[in-house]
């Protein structure tokens, strides 16, 4: 095998964020629809509506950009190793490695989960890119890298775990939420045509 001594830097978004985002973007947007089904001006109510979608919309990238971090991803032809700042949060050699999944968060652009677990220990994390307006070519590069090399070094230990399931559970969440909300304003505008 050739010998891999790569950094990679990538952009990693705590659990707790995306939770404590998901709570933050869902409550308000319940209030929201509560609140636009009770103004009666449809002019008023579509102001209101894209307002405070929009107020919504701020607070969520504040959130996520506030907690997401810069980690760099060491990859060598024997281990793995993630470093946050100068911590490392997760490191492990190949061979120690009981089974790993990646995969795509969200959708392509939403980034991609990495799950490795250990005999010690595990790492589940959301990665995303390194620029907030926009991935590059070397995030998809990155991502690619990534991808390879556990596919080259874990090729039978790749496995969907109930943590993989619960993960794709929630970032189907803010779609099935989106279908609710468009489904309810759709039957508040057909309410107020009615009256």
């Amino acid at each position: 095998m050739q010998n891999l001594n790569k950094t990679l830097t990538v952009r990693k978004v705590d659990w707790k964020i995306f939770l404590i985002n998901l709570v933050t973007v869902c409550i308000p947007l319940y209030f929201i629809v509560l609140l636009g089904s009770e103004i009666h001006d449809s002019t008023i109510q579509t102001f209101f509506i894209i307002a405070s979608l929009s107020v919504l919309g701020l607070i969520n990238f504040m959130i996520v950009k506030k907690g997401s971090k810069i980690v760099k991803i060491f990859i060598d032809d024997s281990a793995i190793e993630i470093k946050e700042n100068d911590n490392i949060i997760y490191s492990a050699k190949y061979s120690d490695i009981i089974n790993y999944n990646v995969y795509n968060f969200i959708n392509k652009r939403g980034g991609y989960v990495v799950r490795l677990k250990d005999k010690k220990s595990s790492f589940c994390s959301l990665l995303t890119w390194n620029s907030f307006s926009k991935a590059n070519e070397i995030d998809y590069q990155y991502k690619e890298e990534i991808i390879n090399t556990l596919q080259t070094n874990l090729r039978d230990k790749k496995k969907t775990t109930f943590t993989d399931y619960a993960v794709k559970l929630f970032s189907a969440l803010p779609y099935i939420m989106l279908v609710i909300a468009v489904v309810m304003l759709i039957g508040i505008f057909i309410y107020l045509s009615s009256i």
